[in-house]
């Protein structure tokens, strides 16, 4: 474009020439050569316009084109940059309950991708209009841009999709925990109870003392039978230990270690 300026500037030195050319001819030829020589002077300037038109036009392309792919490439980058934050924030812990992350990853975030997609859409029909006016390699690298966008745009739903899938497991994890402490603690009682009574024999005899031998045989089975459960609640809380969502904080998971201990000192006793 810049060699086409400059040639057109040094055409305008030559249709000077020609001018100051005419105007000499003009002197020394007839009058009807004289009008010929108008009339194709004439028809030179109007070419030299309609060029000079045709050439700032295809300028203007040129540099809306370019200024097109520079916008391109800011929104490009602006959604990139927005894309990694919202994952990040989806992995992220906080310091609520989990039914109110899930709420927030279902509300809160969900507004904000809406929010977010009229710019996905934006750059795509921007991408597709530049890829059609663009070489084949300026082309091919818009539509890996693209491509890109929509992968990281498809991977933002499916972490959503898998980050509320594993809180709800969570939080199941820890309603299963609740039900089971509450049995838990029901039947302890109970058997508490019962250990803690002293053995009395209303006569001394065999048959008595095989009676109240059968009921402390009754409680151990019993106790034999609730040891998978009490396992399964110390299974529980191991896995709760170690995940993030449900120790976001001490206290949270100073409550499990507490409801271990506890439950492991009666289980022992």
């Amino acid at each position: 474009m810049q060699e086409l300026e400059t040639s057109l500037a040094g055409w305008t030195q030559n249709l000077q020439e020609v001018q100051a050319l005419k105007a000499e001819l003009g002197r020394c030829v007839l009058a009807e050569d004289v009008l010929l020589l108008q009339e194709q002077t004439e028809h030179l300037h109007r070419q030299w316009e309609d060029l000079c038109r045709r050439v700032s036009i295809r300028k203007q392309e040129i540099e809306d084109r370019l200024n097109s792919w520079a916008v391109f490439n800011e929104k490009n980058k602006e959604l990139c940059a927005w894309l990694v934050q919202m994952e990040n924030k989806l992995l992220q812990t906080a310091d609520i309950s989990i039914e109110e992350m899930i709420e927030k990853l279902q509300k809160d975030c969900m507004e904000e991708i809406n929010l977010f997609s009229e710019n996905e859409l934006q750059l795509r029909q921007m991408g597709d209009h530049l890829i059609r006016a663009s070489s084949k390699a300026r082309a091919a690298e818009i539509n890996d841009k693209l491509s890109k966008i929509n992968d990281r745009w498809q991977h933002l739903f499916d972490v959503i999709g898998s980050r509320v899938k594993k809180l709800k497991e969570t939080f199941a994890f820890i309603q299963q925990l609740d039900k089971n402490m509450s049995n838990l603690r029901t039947w302890l009682a109970r058997i508490e109870s019962e250990l803690s009574k002293p053995v009395v024999y209303d006569v001394c005899n065999n048959q008595e003392i095989q009676k109240r031998l059968a009921e402390q045989q009754d409680l151990q089975r019993d106790i034999e039978q609730h040891s998978a459960g009490v396992e399964s609640v110390f299974n529980i809380c191991d896995v709760l230990l170690h995940d993030s969502d449900a120790c976001a904080n001490e206290t949270e998971c100073d409550s499990i270690q507490q409801t271990t201990r506890s439950l492991d000192r009666r289980w022992r006793n």
